[in-house]
Order: C-alpha cells, then structure tokens, then sequence
C-alpha cells in the first residue's frame, strides 16, 4: 500500500535502494527515506509506517522497551492490534517528555542522574525474492536536561566519545529483546529478534539488509553502533546508514573509520556538527548554506541583527575546544553583569522551571550558580582538549559577550544563543502551518545537488 512520508512525500513501502549497492556520493531517495526514519525517532507516529507494510515496530525510550506494533492482521485480533498499534506510541512520547530529573541539592548545586537515555526505533518490512529490509532509527538529544548530560561526557578511555559509547552499549543490550513476532510467524520461526537478524547479517545469504539512521545524538549513536557491528562482522552489503548533524566520536582520525557504509550530512550553519571528538565514522558531506537557504528555513530569524552576530560566533567553532572557550567566556561575562540581567540570562540557560525559579529567587544564588557551571565547563574543557583554556582569549571574548548582550538586552541575547544553535539543526518542522522547511529536509528536498564531501581540513578539530 502506498503511503508517503510527511516531511519529503516519500513513499515509505518503495524500498529500491534498499537492494541496490551504497554508491560513493549519497543516495537522494535513501538520504529521503533517512530523514523521515530519523523523524519517526522522535515522535513515535507510525501510522503511515505501518500504513506502507512496515510491521514488528519496537520503541525504546530510556530503559523502557515497548514492542507489539505490527500491522493489524484480519486472521487475527485486529482490534487488540490497532489499540496496541495507538497505546504503545502514546506510552512511549509520554514517558521521553516527562520531567522524571532526580536533583540532589547540596550547596546549591544539582547533579542530574545517570540515566538510560537512550531512544530508538526499529522495525522490518518484507522485500521481493523472500528478503526483508530492518530499518533502525536513533533518536537525537530530547529536551530534558539528562538527555543532555550524555554529550558532555567527552572522555575517550577507549578511543570514542564515552557518553554516545554508554547509549551505544544499551541499545546493543536490547538487541536480543527487541522481537520481530509476526516475521517470525511468517517465517514458521519460534523467535526472532534484531540479535538474530544480526548475526544473519554476518553471512553473505542473509535474508536481511539494515538500514540505520540518525540526527543530532542519534547520528553519534549511529557511527558508533555501525562500526561496533562492523568490527563483529556485519556484512557491509547488508547495511548502510544515513546521519545527520552528526557530532565526531572517535578521538582519532583513522582511515579505517571512513570505510563505514554511513553517510553524514552536514549544515555549514549547523554547530553541532563540528563538535564532539576529532572524527566522524563514515564519510560526511557538507551543505554550504546560503542566504536563499536561510531565508527559506530560518522563520525570519535571518533579518535579526542580533541573531546574526550569534550565528557568526556559532561560525567561528571549529570543534568542542571552541564551543566550550565560547561558553566559559560567556559565563564570564554574566558574572559582570547587573544582578538582574545575571538573574535573567541564567534563567534562560537553566530552563526556567520551578526548581531553577526557587535557586534564582535571592540574589546571593546567582554567583554561586555561575561559578558551579564555570568549574563544570573548565572540567568538560579539559576532559575534551587535556587542557586549560587561554585565560587571554577567555578574558577577550568575554569583554566582546558582554558588551553585545548588554547592547541587545542580556535575556534577550542569552535566548538568541539558544536559537542560533537550534535553528541550523532542526531536522524537520512538527507544526505542518509553519512555512518552509525546515534545514535537513530542506537539503534533502531541495538542495542535494549541492552536497559536497567534507574534506578533512575542514573536519572538527578537538
């Protein structure tokens, strides 16, 4: 049955590229197929997925692993698999957006709970000749603050960024959970889980190609995974994957890494693809974004003087050592702030709810706060680079900060940092009323002629 993917108009059940051998350059309609699986990743809504003759759907969601989607067959229960098909979606968008953040307070200061912050999606789809294609998504970084702490666990003690490594391995976890029950029936199989189907995938007849994909930390979760499963023999006939605003993960550049069959896209305005590591898995292609481009996906944005002057600090990063310089120097200059622009601007950067309201509520928490975040970032800063930041270049660009947030207003400027961050990587806009598109499907849509590899002096630098 033919249902087409809401952000591309792709149809989701014509699987071409599926069979067909990864070229060099990125395939259009898989980088198409890529985006809307990277979207399902985050929002769970299956009903075109399952609509196309996707079936055996699993979500995981943190520690949660929620399984039984399928396509509602009529020789069975029907109407126990459409309220399956609805609640499990449900269940799972709810359990990702609550604010389920344990905060310990001591000296005010919080610390969020290690948590299983993983999120993924996985399903299976019949081919002609009795071959089926698994598609896997992974979702990227949610808006809890716990869901953030995994991108600033920048040690490497094995050679990869260790918090995408920790959400890695969970998901490697449930592979021998996750279950494909209605292939497995149609199979005459008494099981079959993603393990099994892996472990197929090692062989040159397997029945079964994977295809993978990512945005955000869901495309750093996508390099690690694939090169894992690479190193355990996965056949990489059998699997190709797409990322996008893919963070570097591996502390080395290494040859071997660019032989993955992954393909990463990136946003020349999009930051988060120059942080992380020192390299990417897999072979990234660079968009050069243009002010047709911003005009068409920025929301107006593009015509604010103050979010311009952000985005051209944003374009100056060349890795995670420039990112972090950035954000100590910031907080440096929020410390010369008047008190009640310092309250404001940190506000912003806690989230505003009601514990941070509490911590903001007298004058003499505001310092403290300040020099909790400055020792926090000096300790990411050297877990990142090995060393100290330049107490010159700090004092410098915090001289520059200042002046321009007191200019544009201190909140004010504090939020347009967020929004010059978040705007060049969204990957697709939920509200169908907004106009444009948004940057990812923008290229994917219709910039891709554009695309160009990104050479490697051009790659993040730790």
């Amino acid at each position: 049955m033919t249902s087409y993917g809401p952000h591309t108009q792709i149809d989701l059940s014509e699987l071409d590229f599926f069979t067909q051998a990864p070229a060099q350059a990125p395939d259009r309609e898989a980088a198409r197929f890529a985006l809307e699986l990277s979207a399902l990743s985050y929002d769970f809504r299956v009903e075109p997925w399952l609509a196309a003759g996707w079936t055996d759907i699993s979500i995981q969601a943190d520690e949660r692993l929620m399984g039984g989607v399928a396509v509602a067959d009529a020789a069975g229960r029907p109407l126990y698999q459409r309220v399956l098909n609805q609640w499990v979606p449900v269940a799972a968008r709810r359990h990702i957006s609550s604010r389920r953040v344990i905060r310990q307070v001591a000296g005010r200061v919080w610390k969020a709970r290690p948590a299983q912050t993983g999120k993924a999606v996985t399903m299976i789809h019949p081919l002609p000749g009795g071959r089926y294609a698994v598609a896997i998504g992974f979702m990227g970084t949610g808006k809890r603050r716990m869901d953030w702490e995994v991108n600033f666990h920048f040690a490497h003690p094995e050679g990869f960024h260790a918090g995408f490594l920790a959400v890695t391995r969970q998901f490697e976890d449930n592979c021998g959970k996750i279950r494909f029950d209605q292939t497995a029936a149609q199979l005459g199989l008494p099981r079959l889980t993603l393990a099994d189907i892996l472990a197929e995938a090692r062989r040159a007849d397997s029945r079964f190609t994977l295809f993978a994909a990512g945005h955000s930390q869901g495309a750093a979760v996508l390099q690690l995974w694939l090169w894992r499963q690479m190193q355990q023999g996965l056949r990489p006939e059998h699997v190709q994957g797409y990322g996008f605003a893919a963070p570097s993960v591996a502390a080395q550049d290494l040859p071997a890494y660019r032989q993955l069959p992954l393909t990463l896209l990136c946003s020349s305005d999009d930051a988060f693809a120059r942080m992380g590591l020192r390299a990417h898995l897999g072979r990234a292609w660079h968009y050069r974004v243009d002010d047709a481009m911003r005009a068409f996906c920025y929301q107006g944005h593009e015509t604010d003087p103050v979010f311009m002057q952000v985005l051209a600090h944003c374009n100056r990063f060349t890795g995670t050592k420039d990112a972090l310089l950035f954000s100590i120097s910031y907080l440096q200059a929020m410390a010369r702030m008047p008190q009640e622009d310092a309250r404001a601007s940190l506000g912003v950067l806690l989230g505003g709810g009601l514990t941070e309201r509490f911590l903001l509520w007298r004058d003499e928490p505001v310092g403290n706060l300040l020099r909790m975040m400055n020792r926090l970032l000096r300790s990411n800063y050297l877990s990142a680079t090995g060393g100290k930041p330049d107490e010159g270049q700090v004092a410098a660009l915090a001289d520059t900060l200042l002046n321009e947030a007191l200019s544009a207003g201190a909140e004010r400027y504090t939020r347009t940092l967020f929004t010059a961050l978040g705007v060049p990587h969204t990957l697709v806009f939920r509200d169908r009323d907004m106009p444009g598109q948004a940057p990812y499907a923008y290229i994917v849509v219709r910039e891709y002629a554009r695309l160009t590899l990104w050479a490697q002096d051009d790659r993040p630098q730790a």
